[in-house]
Order: structure tokens, then sequence, then C-alpha cells
């Protein structure tokens, strides 16, 4: 949960909010609380291994929590953690400035797992701050059909004018990250091949190993 706090001159045209980079949807680690590390950093989609960037967005007034991967977008359970996260709330504040730059990158931001025994626990704690950007009915569904695998982050945006009027903006959601540790969301990796060459009029037997293999059929071109 990010609010960026500003005041902004009256009577200017409200612009939609942007997420000009968006997360980077595999590679990231979902890590419980006990494991006692860092839960590292949600890294941009079009980093590399040389050039690092961070998901970022252009506007001003901003909330970001994290919600389920498919609609409707409910809250989700797992916890967003970093230098601007209050402790235990699963939520993050964040002012800025505007006039100095629309644009924010949310660095040193990771997403912490809860265990399964606490998730009602989790999802109470983020009714008690008002976090639901899509106004779910938190009765009418179960934790059972989350998928505790992958999760959005979801920005919301609050204009705050200088006369002291507040405007909201819709919610964006970003594209889904998904836990590097679990089999059905993971990429697939090519252990061990017994051959790398053949002859072109083909009949030889190949042999791939792999690991990480999700459910489903799966083509070899």
């Amino acid at each position: 949960f990010f609010k960026l706090l500003s005041l902004v001159p009256p009577h200017q045209p409200v612009l939609p909010l942007v997420i000009v980079e968006e997360p980077k949807d595999r590679g990231m680690r979902f890590r419980y609380e006990c494991e006692g590390r860092s839960a590292g950093s949600i890294l941009g989609a079009s980093s590399t291994h040389t050039e690092k960037t961070l998901p970022t967005i252009e506007k001003v007034n901003v909330t970001v929590s994290l919600v389920t991967k498919d609609l409707p977008h409910r809250p989700h359970p797992h916890c967003l953690v970093g230098k601007d996260c209050p402790n235990s709330t699963g939520i993050c504040f964040v002012t800025f400035n505007p006039r100095n730059s629309r644009r924010h990158s949310f660095a040193n931001l990771g997403i912490q797992c809860v265990r399964r025994k606490e998730l009602d626990i989790s999802l109470q704690k983020r009714r008690s701050l008002n976090i639901d950007p899509f106004q779910s009915e938190w009765e009418t569904y179960g934790i059972e059909d989350m998928d505790m695998n992958s999760v959005r982050l979801c920005f919301q945006c609050e204009l705050e004018w200088q006369d002291g009027r507040k405007d909201h903006l819709s919610p964006v959601v970003s594209k889904p990250i998904y836990d590097k540790k679990a089999t059905t969301t993971s990429q697939l990796k090519i252990t061990h091949l017994n051959l790398y060459e053949g002859p072109c009029t083909g009949k030889t037997e190949v042999y791939m190993l792999c690991d990480k293999v999700q459910k489903g059929n799966r083509k070899v071109f």
C-alpha cells in the first residue's frame, strides 16, 4: 500500500494513473517471515543482468497493495515488505512531491508470503486498514480459492488540491508476479541433454531432463 501525498494546483486536468515500468513477472521468490532473510526487491520488467530497473508509476498520491491475479481482484494475504512498509501491516507508505517528478520508482520492495494458518489474520489486518481497492465483498469468498503463488501490484491514486479537494482515480493493476519457488509458476529449466546435435535424417533418441515441469501438455520443436 503506497500513499503519495502532495498539493497540486486547482483546476489542473486530471490525468490517468500510468504504470510506466511493469514489475518483472518471474524470478522473484516469496519468502516466509520465519526465514529471517530479506524478501529481496521486485525488479522492473526490462531489467537485465547489467542494468536493473524498478516498478515505476507516473502520477501523484498513489496507494499500492497486493491483490489476486485473477478477476475479480481481491486483497491478497501476502505482504509487501521494505524500508517504507510499517511493521506487520503488509502495506507500504511513500510520500513524494510531483512538482519535482511525476514518476516514482519503488526500490527495496519485496513480497513476504504468509503461512496458511495466518492467511485470515493477514486479510483482517488489511480490512482494518480499509485496504480493498475494488471494494470486494469480504464475506463472499474463501481463502482456499486464492492462488498463493501469484500476485499483482495494485496502484490507487488520490489527488489533493490546494483548495482542500480530493479526487480518487480508478485502481490500476500490474501484470502478474509469480513465485520463483513454486513448480506451477516457475520457468521451465533444462538440467541435462544427452545429445546436442544429430543427423538430419532423424531417428536419433534424445533424452532431456527438466526441472520445474508444470502440469499440462508440453511440445518440443
